[in-house]
């Protein structure tokens, strides 16, 4: 039961410094390499990304049901 316990501790230490590091800037996840490694090719790795560029978040597509 003890090993349990601080194996939550240790996993719940490591969540929240990585919260704090991501929040205080110390690390930097560079979202336009991390989505283009996964597969989607139409995004450039060197550019900022821009929302708008991601199909499924783009404002100007059509609704469910238009043609």
């Amino acid at each position: 039961m003890d090993e349990v316990m601080l194996r939550w501790l240790v996993i719940g230490l490591l969540l929240y410094g990585l919260g704090t590091a991501l929040r205080e800037g110390w690390l930097e996840v560079q979202w336009g390499r991390l989505l283009h490694d996964a597969g989607l090719t139409f995004i450039d790795p060197d550019q900022p990304l821009k929302l708008d560029q991601i199909p499924q978040l783009s404002p100007e597509r059509s609704a469910p049901g238009s043609p």
